[in-house]
């Protein structure tokens, strides 16, 4: 399954660059990303910021034990 809505995407991606949409840079919602989706496609130039304000506020990492994406 995830590799057909990877294909989907990717599908959508190119549409979406043949119609003239500059979406070569467009962030990838969270809350609809694959798991294996880089947090840099995400978070974009935000992810060095948010990745120092999570081990300042989590140096144990406590949260990574709710799962999710891992800064």
């Amino acid at each position: 399954m995830a590799n057909v809505l990877r294909e989907s995407v990717k599908i959508v991606h190119d549409v979406a660059l043949a119609d003239g949409q500059n979406v070569s840079h467009a962030a990838v919602y969270s809350n609809y990303a694959l798991f294996s989706t880089p947090l840099k496609d995400m978070f974009g130039t935000n992810l060095p910021r948010l990745s120092k304000i999570k081990t300042e506020i989590d140096p144990e990492k406590v949260i990574d034990l709710a799962g999710g994406f891992r800064f």
